[in-house]
């Protein structure tokens, strides 16, 4: 059976997706300034963790377009046996720099109509291999390394084929986008025309990847300054460009990834408070000068990457010579390990959040993304939907303090749903228990914790009256767990509740406010889908 011809297939849905299946993938290039071998495998990575998905019937394209120093093949061992003459992108892009030459073309300024009518000569199969049988991961090589390879990789033009037809490479994009869910590029070290061309006019999405070396951070600021500048300043490519930095750390030891990435004054600090010293002279921080630059480049008027970079680390010592797993399951590591390190950073660029946006939040917002796939189906429990409503309304609030009052008015429909369910089933025969002894110890001892609760509820609505804001605060502060456990009735827990909250509202702390109101919110999630049978929103 044929395995390497990609021909119809879609970014939507696979061979089968039919013509309705519109949506396009997304191009993400893998970029550092050195360290060619570790961004190649950590690219490498990403493409066989995507490809492994388990709704991933859409193929996944890796790109080598490091011509002066390709090697990702040697990843991949099914490509040792691939036709030696295999073409790659030094071919496809000698045919278009032929066909941009050929006389009588009669597209006038139509740069796309021409770029269209280049890219359709091409035949893509013949630039395109697979590499794997178990997943659909495909390879497009630097190039065929025959015996005139340098000498071509050379001579191509790459600002020749830009001017000639300034859609080109948008329209080359665009053409993958249309077959693949993910194109990774391998983009060369430095600074060159090539490395324009993968960063500011191909990719929608950027990896930086960044060793301790100064150069190695100053030269990727200035390729991302570069790009985005080009999408802000051409009217034509005024395309988002999402970064995500991506630490590489030759030593795994813990105190030198401080020292790096918050600079030696911040150990400093931390030592003297330890009586140990001063630590040396000051030195660069890399996480303030990228929160600096993002800030920057995307008119944000500050950015944090604590969540980010906490999880978000790449160490050499653990990636170097790895090879890729074998066999379908998902892969594990240490949680600094290297393909730990891939697997968070494939959280915030998967779905394509901002490095900014703290772990807890893009973990909400898949969650309620599956909520909003689930209520979907028709057959979904009401409470489910309603849960898919709280869950956007959540999302889309501003103000902390206004987003807990409205979430309070969700929560406030919530309970009835939760109660009029719980009243429900104990009233149904298939769910009444027997009068044995364990039932009724059960019994007895919940009520005794219901009556203790009640009776530390009257003692802080006693305080509340009383205007004792001290004793009210560290009486509601207790009370907050205790309040929201699952076998707490549902009268109890509404007023424990309410009390609670009038307490934070009283002394105007927000914070504590919309803390409680979130714990709240998770336990009635929890209780809401345990009650209508369905699985957690988040896997544990």
């Amino acid at each position: 059976m044929e395995t390497n011809r990609i021909t119809g297939m879609s970014a939507a849905g696979g061979p089968a997706a039919g013509p309705q299946a519109t949506k396009t993938g997304e191009v993400t290039t893998f970029y550092a300034y050195d360290s060619a071998a570790v961004r190649s495998q950590a690219l490498a990575h990403v493409g066989w963790l995507l490809a492994g998905r388990k709704h991933a019937r859409t193929p996944v394209l890796m790109i080598d377009w490091d011509l002066e120093g390709p090697g990702l093949h040697h990843y991949f061992p099914r490509t040792q046996d691939a036709a030696p003459g295999r073409s790659g992108v030094l071919e496809l892009f000698e045919a278009c720099r032929d066909r941009l030459r050929a006389p009588g073309r009669g597209f006038g300024d139509d740069t796309e109509a021409l770029a269209a009518h280049v890219l359709d000569s091409i035949d893509w199969d013949a630039h395109i291999e697979r590499v794997d049988d178990g997943r659909p991961l495909y390879l497009m090589r630097a190039g065929r390394f025959d015996d005139s390879y340098g000498e071509r990789a050379d001579r191509l033009d790459w600002d020749a084929l830009f001017c000639a037809c300034p859609a080109l490479f948008r329209s080359f994009a665009a053409h993958l986008k249309q077959r693949f869910a993910h194109v990774l590029i391998d983009c060369r070290s430095g600074r060159s025309a090539a490395t324009s061309v993968c960063t500011a006019l191909l990719a929608d999405k950027m990896v930086g990847l960044f060793t301790p070396d100064p150069r190695s951070l100053d030269g990727l600021q200035g390729v991302v300054a570069r790009a985005l500048d080009y999408r802000c300043s051409h009217e034509d490519e005024q395309r988002p460009l999402l970064v995500y930095p991506l630490p590489s750390p030759i030593d795994a030891a813990g105190e030198a990834r401080l020292r790096w990435r918050y600079g030696d004054a911040h150990c400093r600090d931390r030592d003297r408070d330890r009586d140990a010293g001063p630590a040396g002279p000051t030195g660069a921080a890399y996480q303030p000068a990228l929160e600096k630059l993002l800030s920057a480049c995307y008119g944000v008027s500050s950015v944090s990457l604590d969540s980010y970079l906490d999880e978000v680390q790449l160490p050499q010592s653990g990636l170097v010579g790895m090879a890729l797993p074998a066999g379908r399951s998902q892969v594990s590591g240490g949680r600094l390990g290297p393909v730990r390190s891939i697997e968070a950073l494939l959280e915030w660029l998967e779905p394509g959040h901002f490095p900014w946006r703290p772990l807890a939040e893009v973990r909400l917002v898949q969650a309620v993304d599956a909520l909003h796939e689930r209520a979907a189906d028709p057959q979904a429990p009401a409470l489910v939907r309603e849960l898919a409503r709280l869950g956007q309304s959540y999302l889309g609030q501003q103000g902390e303090l206004e987003a807990a009052r409205r979430i309070e008015q969700h929560v406030v429909a919530l309970e009835v749903g939760l109660h009029a369910m719980e009243e429900g089933k104990r009233g149904h025969p298939g769910v009444r228990r027997g009068a044995d002894g364990a039932a009724g110890s059960q019994a007895g001892a919940a009520s005794a914790g219901a009556d203790a609760l009640d009776d530390k509820l009257s003692r802080l609505q006693e305080l509340i009256d009383n205007r004792s804001p001290r004793e009210a605060r560290a009486l509601a502060d207790s009370l907050r767990t205790s309040i929201l456990r699952p076998s707490v009735a549902h009268p109890l827990r509404r007023r424990g509740a309410a009390m609670i909250k009038q307490v934070y509202l009283q002394e105007g702390d927000k914070d504590a406010l919309l803390a409680f109101t979130q714990d709240e919110v998770h336990s009635l999630e929890g209780a809401l889908i345990q009650a209508a049978g369905g699985r957690p929103l988040v896997p544990g």
